[in-house]
């Protein structure tokens, strides 16, 4: 039985992913791109999702701003595929849009093309060729659409054009609990003077402009225009649409001659449709442009000239085309700083600039917005946002340092911190997960490894104490670490952290009593990471300290060897309460599970020797190994069997096989490869990075996998699911910065330390030459490795600019700001 299609996909030369798709071969899930002015703070971040069949969204200030459709599309059976399309209809009526939805004209080709900060999409119908290229430039918050029209045919056509958006402009939360009663306190109008459509909503979050100066409306209005003088609008479903019978394949607007021109008084059912007309000669070409901006409502109301010299770029299609090629360039130089290459191994190098453009969309949105997330119902992770930063060191570590200095303010001067938190509202103290506390010590200690910047720990920053109605408290970085650290110490057994709420598993909850083993692994490498921080500084009195986390991790490094491994010699998952081994959770003793966190970490926290992670992880590959990679734990079957629950947690009440009950998460198996590097696995570790990439691991089976082939799902369903090997959550997810730095650090072995980069790699015996490229202190560092000695592991010499190097560290002397040219070779 021949298999059923997802759409052609590919990587071209220059990594750009095209997507090909015909009446009977579209992708089975709309595939998503998402694009970002990132030059902003992380609070007033614009974002803009766009599928290859045109729906989208748009939200601005992170989690908070609503401007485009402000429902999520994991589920197109449900949802109305809502999106920016253009329609063109020509004189004697025949219609088709810039992409195959919502028209679905079985004649019409779509080549979609999704490029580092752009979306390309190109279709023919009816003899006339479409090409849309949809970015935001880095000046403005808006999303411009470039589009190029081409009469193929020896006639004459006059064409009628529609720009058509779904409006949702105002406070994401408002518009999606209060619903109806919130959309009537808001609305839009046609300015004449900008031939535009403005959206503004009567309340909400105002951003930077002066509250009282805009009486408290939301602090952005929404302006739709184009290049070309409109001939009428429309502001409402009903106007464009017609009959609620009729739908945006066959909107009724499209049968008149002109649109109702009638201002939207409400936002209910709010659409804001654009209509003009261009006329193409035989064989003619011709570009306009499309572009919906969010501007500042004080600018709007108060400073119109500023929106008048926006638009003088954005109606220009040479502006327009010079400012999508500074977007292109942009994203070339950024990853021009760290660049990975074996010969041979093109999938792996296409897969790998898509992974740093996944990173910089994690790093800039945290969970804000995609097909799996609304939003706000998360706002910002703390644990999330400090995984995510690691990985935009190597690009840009201002970014990194303000990002910890406003993080450092979600900490209360116990040592704990708010869980999640958002930008307009106090985050949330009602879930309490052990772990959180130890990523700030992880963050901190390698954004100084990256930049020797030891003066920020004596930078002042307030706790989140007052926030809660408490007296205010100020405490420096370094605080902030320590009364982490005590946090999680006082509120263990042995080293051993109770679980509370959770722990980096959040739905392995319902067991507040019991003690989380892979957080012990966790604090134990942040007492080490910790005490090698203070020793750096050179204070006397911070060594004291130093030495005094070290005494503490070899108290947990002790307890954990000691009561935390089962008789068939793998990690157990969570020590009962007061210690008890008889009831603990993830044990050959107890409940005969199996969990892949606590044998991950045991080897990347160095917890392990090579001996204890070996036998460890021979259980893991014989109970959670298969094929598409290795399960987080042994899955629960007990609800799909019609059963009623055993317990409270949530992870058995997943699907079976799906997100934390049973799936190949592959966020785990990042820190799994990166232990199989620790003990010089290196085809192991290889061969699991690589079958497990996006492009590779949905070869055998597209349609099954479904999602986005090009970038890394949260989890891919594992062999107990019924949708065996189907992606889910992509886009943003913890998995992208782990897998990079794991890439970066583990396999090529290029890692930050305090006295220079280390060059540790561990590869396949059979890669005798490989390149590398490595911004490290502001110097550009480039990598050709030689593997004649066909080694796993192991680094005989270091030569920079034909000089050698002791050990296996380029020293801090080689960071003098000009590119150096480092000679690696294995034995």
């Amino acid at each position: 039985m021949e298999k059923q299609k997802n759409g052609f996909f590919s990587f071209m030369d220059d990594d750009t992913v095209r997507i090909n798709e015909s009446a009977g071969n579209k992708t089975r899930e709309p595939w998503l791109m998402l694009l970002a002015r990132r030059n902003r703070p992380l609070t007033e971040t614009l974002c803009w999702g766009i599928t290859n069949n045109g729906s989208d969204f748009a939200r601005i200030g992170t989690q908070e701003g609503d401007l485009l459709n402000g429902f999520v599309h994991e589920d197109p059976y449900k949802t109305q595929l809502l999106g920016s399309y253009i329609y063109f209809k020509d004189e004697n009526g025949k219609y088709f849009s810039n992409k195959w939805y919502p028209v679905l004209n079985k004649e019409q080709t779509l080549d979609t093309y999704f490029s580092f900060g752009a979306v390309k999409s190109v279709t023919s119908y009816n003899n006339i060729d479409v090409m849309t290229e949809s970015f935001i430039p880095e000046e403005y918050d808006s999303l411009v659409q470039l589009v190029t029209v081409k009469n193929e045919s020896d006639k004459e056509k006059k064409l009628d054009v529609y720009s058509v958006s779904s409006v949702n402009v105002g406070d994401a939360r408002a518009l999606q609990f209060s619903g109806f009663n919130s959309m009537m306190m808001a609305g839009g109008f046609y300015d004449k003077e900008l031939d535009a459509l403005v959206w503004r909503n009567d309340y909400g979050i105002s951003f930077d402009c002066d509250e009282d100066e805009i009486k408290g409306l939301f602090g952005k209005v929404l302006l739709h225009t184009t290049s070309e003088k409109s001939t009428s609008y429309s502001m409402k479903y009903e106007d464009f649409v017609g009959h609620y019978t009729n739908t945006m394949a066959n909107p009724a607007g499209l049968t008149n001659e002109k649109l109702s021109c009638k201002n939207a008084e409400d936002m209910t059912s709010a659409l804001s449709a654009l209509h003009f007309q261009i006329v193409l000669k035989p064989f003619e070409t011709k570009q306009f442009v499309i572009s919906e901006s969010a501007i500042s409502t004080e600018t709007y109301y108060k400073n119109k000239e500023d929106v008048k010299k926006v638009f003088s770029d954005l109606k220009s299609t040479d502006k327009a085309a010079a400012l999508l090629k500074k977007v292109k360039d942009s994203w070339n130089k950024e990853f021009d700083l760290l660049k990975l290459s074996v010969p041979g191994e093109e999938l792996f190098s296409h897969s790998f600039r898509w992974l740093q453009y996944q990173c910089a969309m994690v790093m800039a949105l945290n969970r804000m917005k995609s097909r799996f997330h609304s939003g706000f119902e998360y706002g910002f992770g703390f644990r999330d946002i400090l995984q995510d930063i690691l990985a935009l060191l190597p690009y840009d570590t201002k970014r990194v340092r303000d990002s910890l200095l406003y993080i450092a303010e979600q900490m209360f001067s116990n040592g704990s911190a708010y869980h999640n938190f958002y930008v307009s509202a106090p985050g949330t103290t009602d879930f309490n997960a052990c772990d959180d506390p130890i990523w700030f010590i992880y963050a901190i200690c390698e954004y100084i490894k990256e930049t020797g910047d030891f003066a920020f720990l004596d930078e002042s920053v307030k706790f989140a104490d007052e926030k809660e109605g408490k007296p205010g408290k100020i405490g420096s970085i370094f605080n902030h670490c320590m009364v982490a650290l005590t946090y999680v110490w006082d509120n263990s057994e042995n080293g051993i952290p109770l679980m509370h709420d959770a722990d980096w598993n959040d739905d392995l909850s319902g067991y507040p009593d019991h003690l989380s083993v892979m957080a012990a692994e966790m604090l134990y490498k942040a007492y080490n990471d910790f005490s090698e921080l203070c020793l750096e500084t050179g204070n006397s009195e911070k060594k004291i300290i130093a030495d005094h986390c070290k005494v503490r991790a070899e108290l947990i490094k002790e307890t954990v060897n000691k009561t935390c491994i089962d008789s068939r010699g793998a990690y157990i998952r969570l020590l009962g309460p007061k210690c008890d081994p008889k009831t603990a959770v993830g044990s050959y003793d107890t409940d005969k599970l199996l969990f892949l966190e606590t044998t991950a970490w045991a080897g990347f926290s160095g917890i392990a020797t090579k001996e204890q992670f070996e036998k460890s992880s021979l259980a893991v590959e014989k109970e959670l190994a298969a094929k598409g990679g290795l399960c987080l734990c042994t899955p629960s079957m007990t609800l799909s069997e019609g059963k009623l629950p055993d317990d409270w947690t949530a992870y058995k009440r997943n699907a079976p096989g799906k997100k934390e009950n049973g799936s190949f998460f592959r966020h785990v198996e990042s820190w799994y490869i990166a232990s199989l590097c620790r003990y010089g696995k290196g085809a192991e570790a290889w061969k699991l990075f690589y079958d497990t990439l996006p492009a590779v691991c949905s070869e055998d089976d597209p349609y099954g996998y479904a999602a986005e082939r090009f970038v890394y799902p949260e989890y891919v369903a594992g062999p107990s699911s019924v949708e065996y090997m189907r992606a889910g959550h992509t886009w943003l997810t913890g998995t992208a910065p782990t897998r990079l730095r794991v890439v970066c650090e583990n396999i090529f072995g290029l890692r930050a330390s305090y006295d220079g980069l280390i060059v540790d790699p561990c590869v396949p015996a059979g890669w005798k030459n490989f390149t590398a490229t490595r911004k490290f202190r502001n110097t550009i560092f480039n990598f050709s490795y030689e593997n004649d000695a066909t080694v796993e592991k192991g680094v005989k010499s270091i030569s920079v600019d034909g000089t050698t190097c002791a050990g296996n560290v380029i020293p801090l002397s080689f960071c003098d700001g000009k590119p150096h040219s480092v000679k690696v070779v294995m034995g």
